[in-house]
């Protein structure tokens, strides 16, 4: 008797872990990202080819997860199985986007993230005016996109850890960075500069 119930865990892992998706605990989300992250975004990866989009379907698919985990039966499949059909899905779907979107651009999170914001070659007068700007553009984000950028940015915490501090699901950070980022680059874009 002692056997089967040693057994039973090892046999499925993931049972406890879907119960408590299912119940909306935000914690199954964060073990959920720690359990499988890396499976996931390595099968988004091979499809993609590209880690920062790599890394922006995986927050999607794992957003997919949490919205649609009721749908999950036990009795049909493995949890693991459903993950991986939810993640090549969804890179599926972005890449029949481009094919059908050509004139979508093709910037990367990552390339937005190590765009530089001081040049070498720039003048000093260059270099303040450019600094002056980034700062009014943190300034006018909104406080949750300022907080996920300084978390990100200026302290080095990952978004996983960003989720955990402030208590909010990895997909709703994701979608802040995203956010952020791209007022920023707006914001850049408007004083000239690229």
């Amino acid at each position: 008797m002692a056997v089967s119930m040693s057994e039973e865990p090892a046999l499925n892992p993931d049972c406890k872990l879907v119960r408590r998706l299912k119940q909306r605990d935000p914690q199954a989300m964060m073990d959920l990202y720690d359990r499988y992250g890396k499976l996931i975004y390595s099968v988004i990866f091979r499809a993609v080819n590209n880690s920062a989009i790599a890394e922006d379907i995986t927050q999607e698919a794992f957003l997919r997860v949490w919205n649609r985990v009721g749908t999950f039966d036990e009795e049909k499949g493995r949890f693991e199985g459903w993950l991986v059909t939810v993640a090549r899905n969804r890179a599926f779907d972005y890449l029949r986007s481009m094919r059908s979107s050509p004139s979508v651009s093709t910037v990367s999170l990552d390339d937005l993230e190590r765009t530089g914001f001081i040049s070498s070659n720039e003048s000093q007068s260059d270099r303040i005016a450019r600094e002056r700007t980034v700062i009014a553009a943190l300034r006018n984000l909104n406080r949750e996109q300022r907080e996920v950028i300084e978390l990100t940015h200026f302290e080095g915490m990952s978004q996983t850890e960003i989720a955990q501090k402030l208590q909010k699901p990895l997909g709703t950070v994701k979608s802040l960075v995203r956010s952020a980022l791209k007022s920023l680059r707006t914001a850049m874009v408007g004083a000239g500069i690229p």
